[in-house]
């Protein structure tokens, strides 16, 4: 066997290419390679929006995600909830999602300098799991506390000093809804915004960022985040960069990996025709 030959056999080994991709993307994301990213003129506007907050902004959360979305919502939502911490914000927290309260308490552990700095039931409630109906969009928008008489801990929302500024539409200054369907986004529409005028931002997977385009294109929305590149553009802009933009540069990693494979299988491929043609006409002689 030539060396031509022994590199066909590396290349083709599938095994082999997957172990580099692991080392690869595990290598990167431990040590992060800094590769400059550029910040899109939409991922500007919403660091903008949010930085023009007022002093003590209260904010109505949707935390809409499974762990498969957890990749790119979470690091949007940490990042922006330590822009918004030092306007020292009033939160209330809900999940329209059934998995929602496993990853709200997720987002909770992997933030703690945020949550730290938040007293539970004065700055911010966890009002657990809704069901992901119009009307409960629509009760909210009415007050919260009357609609959710217990919180995801089962403690009593009656007496929470939050609800005394941050319970009905006309209270809050921004509505964030991290999502990976678009079917909170055209509840949150019809409910919020039509009918109270709220402003909506929207941090939602790659996937769906098409589908709802067309809502902050029309001013129905603030701005819109959509996918990993966008988490780890936000955060270069608080110049904290953190898991997104360890994936970011990760992801570059494997395709240099793979465009490295390409190029050497062309290469390849000439010569060991050559081989395969050379060796079929001697046969034929």
């Amino acid at each position: 066997m030539n060396t031509i030959e022994k590199i066909n056999k590396f290349l083709s080994n599938r095994q082999i290419l997957y172990l580099l991709l692991l080392a690869v993307v595990l290598g990167i994301m431990l040590h992060p390679l800094g590769i400059p990213i550029g910040i899109a003129g939409q991922t500007r506007d919403v660091y903008n929006y949010v930085d023009k907050l007022p002093q003590n902004p209260k904010i109505l959360m949707d935390v809409h995600y499974d762990p498969a979305g957890a990749t790119e919502l979470q690091p949007m939502a940490g990042a922006f909830l330590r822009q918004v911490i030092v306007k020292n914000p009033k939160i209330v927290f809900f999940t329209t999602h059934n998995i929602g309260p496993i990853m709200f308490e997720r987002l909770r552990s992997y933030f703690p300098d945020v949550f730290s700095q938040l007293k539970y039931g004065d700055d911010y409630v966890n009002l657990g799991f809704l069901p992901l109906v119009e009307a409960t969009f629509a009760s909210m928008a009415k007050g919260c506390q009357e609609f959710v008489a217990r919180d995801a801990y089962g403690a009593s929302t009656a007496d929470m000093p939050i609800f005394k500024v941050a319970d009905k539409a006309a209270d809050f200054n921004v509505v964030v809804l991290l999502t990976t369907s678009t079917d909170p986004i055209e509840y949150a529409i019809r409910q919020w915004y039509t009918a109270y005028k709220m402003p909506l931002l929207f941090m939602v997977v790659a996937v769906i960022g098409p589908s709802v385009q067309p809502f902050v294109a029309s001013g129905q929305a603030v701005g819109m985040l959509s996918g990993q590149n966008a988490a780890a553009q936000y955060e270069l802009l608080l110049k904290r960069p953190g898991s997104a933009v360890a994936a970011v540069d990760a992801q570059s990693g494997a395709h240099v990996l793979i465009m490295i494979y390409i190029v050497l299988g062309n290469l390849i491929y000439w010569p060991m025709r050559k081989m395969s043609k050379k060796a079929g006409g001697t046969k034929t002689k």
